[in-house]
């Protein structure tokens, strides 16, 4: 098929099981999809990939809903890659206004978890790589390293120990107000999965995408284009926000390194959707990832490419990087917020 010049093979398959890198989509012999839940890792890409809207995540809309309701304080904990996710209009501080407008008390960037990540996975592959691991991969992306973890147990040792830029972020707010409720909005389902584990579940209460996030302002008649803008305060770094286009994770933590010893080589392999995840954790099986950071994601383009996002992936990704070199910060070394990393380790 792939060899014809006139295009005169065909294959139909089902969009969903195609776009499954997990390979978690197969029948159920009477021609129904069904999803292999022990090799599903919940990246979410055969909801969008999906013609017939017959596959859906669990939201939990009402419960953030409810809790506004009630009079609780519930504060933001906002994904990068919300710049550019709401239409030309709605810059990242009117954003920040129609979340408040909601009854949300404060909105934190996820990049200052994000910053706080890189410190500690920097420091990982500086005392790991290669004395006792040949590798290190990143753990910023919960369906790769579930993924990584189901089809190679034998590499599971490598993946970084470090909790994930919303685990940091939220745990930095109940810190400062224990009784707060924290709210995760970003591109991702699989942090509904992440949110439910046991060392995550007393820091994230809630998990919304950008897509129910939209649909809250449609609810609510909030015009994003129509708000007076608040102004976002700089709690990320360039890097940390740059998390969320592929690449922007190992580059952050590379700067890192580079600080503390610039003379050292960090080789870097990447992979941003989990089919070249799989290959990329084939090579490193074969051994020819030694003395490699590998940054995995399970979306193409990294977050940016997630299945709650509103947005085409090579517009947001721009907007991202924009919203990423206004920040008076570069790295995570030089961003002052980032605080204790001991607080992020699994």
């Amino acid at each position: 098929m792939t060899a014809c010049p006139y295009q005169a093979i065909l294959r139909f398959g089902r969009p969903c099981a195609q776009a499954c890198g997990a390979k978690a989509i197969g029948s159920d012999g009477l021609g129904r999809a069904v999803i292999d839940q022990d090799k599903c890792v919940s990246c979410g890409l055969c909801i969008v990939s999906c013609p017939f809207a017959a596959i859906a995540d669990k939201s939990e809309i009402f419960q953030l809903i409810t809790a506004i309701r009630q009079g609780e304080e519930v504060f933001a904990a906002i994904a990068p890659s919300f710049v550019g996710q709401f239409g030309p209009l709605a810059t990242p501080g009117r954003i920040v206004a129609g979340i408040k407008a909601l009854g949300i008390s404060r909105v934190i960037e996820v990049g200052w978890g994000a910053d706080v990540g890189s410190l500690h996975e920097a420091e990982e592959f500086l005392q790991q790589v290669p004395e006792h691991k040949d590798f290190l991969g990143t753990s910023c992306c919960p369906s790769w390293a579930m993924f990584a973890k189901k089809n190679f147990p034998e590499l599971s040792d490598n993946i970084a120990l470090t909790h994930t830029p919303m685990v940091a972020a939220a745990q930095r707010i109940k810190a400062e107000r224990p009784n707060a409720r924290v709210v995760f909005i970003g591109p991702c389902v699989a942090k509904k999965i992440e949110a439910l584990d046991d060392e995550v579940r007393p820091y994230v209460d809630y998990v919304i995408t950008f897509e129910e996030l939209m649909g809250i302002f449609s609810a609510k008649q909030i015009e994003l284009s129509e708000m007076e803008e608040v102004e976002l305060e700089s709690q990320s770094s360039r890097d940390g926000r740059n998390y969320a286009v592929a690449g922007g994770v190992a580059q952050a933590v590379v700067n890192v390194v580079k600080a503390a010893h610039p003379e050292k080589d960090v080789p870097v392999m990447k992979a941003d959707t989990l089919h070249d995840c799989r290959k990329m954790l084939a090579l490193a099986k074969a051994g020819k990832a030694k003395g490699c950071l590998l940054e995995g994601m399970a979306c193409p383009g990294g977050c940016v490419g997630g299945p709650g996002t509103l947005s085409q992936i090579p517009r947001a990704s721009t907007a991202v990087k924009t919203f990423a070199e206004a920040s008076p910060y570069e790295t995570a070394e030089d961003n002052p917020l980032h605080g204790v990393t001991k607080a992020v380790s699994k």
